[in-house]
C-alpha cells in the first residue's frame, strides 16, 4: 500500500507536468466541501489530489466541467428546446434533431480550458 507522501509526490508531479505542458492555462483548485466543513477557523488543511486538464463553464451559480457535466447540460438544453417554439418539422430546411441542437448549444457555451487540481481531506 502506498504511503500518503508517495501519493502526494505522484499528484504533485502530475500537476507540475501539466503546468509545464500548458503554461498558458489557469490553475483551478477545487476544494472538497469536507475540507471546509465549518466556519470556525480562518484556514483549513487539505491535500493535493488528482490534477487534469478540463474545460469549465461558470454560469454564475455553479462551475460545470465538460468531462462530467456535459450530459446534464445537454439534457437541460433539450428541455429548453422542447419548451420553446423552436421545434421544426423534418421537412424544414433547418431541421436537426433536438439533441443535435442541444449539443450545439452546449458546445457554444464559453468553455474555458484549465488545469483542475482537486484538493481533499489530508
Amino acid at each position: 500500500m502506498r504511503t500518503e507522501i508517495e501519493i502526494q509526490k505522484e499528484n504533485v508531479t502530475i500537476l507540475i507536468n501539466l503546468i509545464k505542458e500548458n503554461p498558458e492555462l489557469k490553475i483551478l483548485p477545487m476544494v472538497d466541501g469536507e475540507v471546509v466543513a465549518g466556519d470556525d477557523f480562518c484556514h483549513w488543511a487539505g491535500s493535493f489530489g488528482k490534477s487534469e486538464v478540463d474545460y469549465i463553464w461558470n454560469n454564475g451559480e455553479k462551475i460545470y466541467f465538460k468531462s462530467g457535466d456535459e450530459e446534464e447540460l445537454i439534457e437541460n438544453e433539450v428541455d429548453n428546446i422542447e419548451d420553446s417554439a423552436e421545434l421544426f418539422h423534418e421537412s424544414h430546411p433547418m431541421w436537426r434533431t433536438i439533441e443535435d441542437r442541444a449539443k450545439e448549444r452546449v458546445n457554444q457555451y464559453p468553455w474555458e480550458k484549465v488545469i483542475v487540481t482537486w484538493v481533499g481531506l489530508p
